[in-house]
């Protein structure tokens, strides 16, 4: 069995752009009934520790997938920065034999990066150029990254509680060449962005505060934070897809997430019927990232497939 962690794949150079083609692999075999996956299951402590864990089987591939994910979230405990960690492990089905272990947070962080480029690829506005983020912390840096290289992005705009990390991601965004304008208020933000990037912690709290009336007609909006933090406007109904329909809906039966925003498709599905909104209606289309096991499953692929780690 091949070990590798978060330094490994870092030195490999790989990135959310590497892993799209797997991902979508996954996506598109699971909506087609060829890979049998578990939504997420949870369990927390009055101690804000917790863990998580789904699993997926792809049956022509001869692979099953476990992915885990513990952590502790201080906020609402002590007031302090929440922290996790997860492991992903891929077998061969035949026989049970493991093929790669991964530890660290690499998997997690990357896949909502990885499944926003996938949305994007079909559903974004072709030519878009402003980006907005609403939270910017390691999120924010690491769609800008990979946007940046798909789209020409001449400006960003920012907004967050906290003018430390918003003059860190000014500072990042200056090193690509990227103008920057930090907003006072959220309004500005997502108006002016053609790509929305919503991504606020869930350990805030945070009630409503952003509305998708403010979005403009065409954008795409990636909502890493599940639309929690998000109002349904009055205005012209946005294209709700999620990254995993039956996950997004036993997180709000659970009171999770809000039951504010219905979802008309789930990505795999589109991808598999080769659907793209290229040229529809003037209506913004929505992404959420309830958390997918087969997009975890395609990124271990795209792992355990990659030249500069199988070495």
């Amino acid at each position: 069995m091949h070990v590798i962690d978060d330094k490994a794949i870092a030195r490999a150079g790989i990135h959310a752009s590497d892993l799209v083609e797997p991902v979508s692999l996954a996506l598109a075999a699971h909506a087609k009934g060829e890979m049998v996956v578990e939504p997420k299951h949870m369990l927390i402590a009055k101690t804000g520790a917790y863990a998580i864990g789904t699993h997926g089987i792809w049956g022509n591939r001869d692979l099953t997938f476990f992915h885990n994910l513990v952590g502790l979230d201080r906020e609402p405990v002590k007031g302090q920065r929440s922290t996790y960690r997860s492991s992903q492990v891929l077998f061969r089905s035949s026989d049970a034999t493991p093929l790669l272990m991964i530890h660290g947070n690499t998997m997690s962080s990357v896949l909502p990066v990885v499944m926003t480029i996938i949305t994007a690829q079909h559903f974004a506005p072709i030519n878009a150029q402003t980006i907005s983020f609403i939270g910017v912390g390691l999120q924010a840096k690491l769609h800008l990254n990979a946007l940046a290289q798909m789209y020409p992005i001449t400006r960003i705009f920012c907004y967050s509680r906290s003018q430390h990390s918003a003059m860190a991601l000014v500072e990042h965004a200056e090193s690509l060449g990227i103008k920057t304008e930090i907003c006072m208020d959220p309004r500005s933000a997502v108006s002016q962005g053609d790509i929305v990037i919503s991504a606020i912690s869930e350990s805030f709290g945070v009630k409503p505060f952003l509305d998708t009336d403010w979005l403009k007609p065409h954008a795409f909006l990636s909502s890493v934070d599940m639309l929690r933090p998000w109002l349904r406007g009055s205005n012209l109904r946005p294209l709700v897809i999620a990254d995993d329909a039956l996950q997004a809906q036993q997180m709000i039966k659970a009171n999770r997430v809000p039951n504010t925003f219905s979802i008309d498709h789930e990505l795999g599905a589109l991808l598999a019927d080769r659907k793209s909104t290229h040229g529809r209606d003037k209506s913004p289309v929505i992404l959420l990232h309830p958390g997918c096991c087969a997009g975890l499953f395609g990124m271990a692929i795209g792992l355990q497939t990659h030249p500069l780690l199988t070495d």
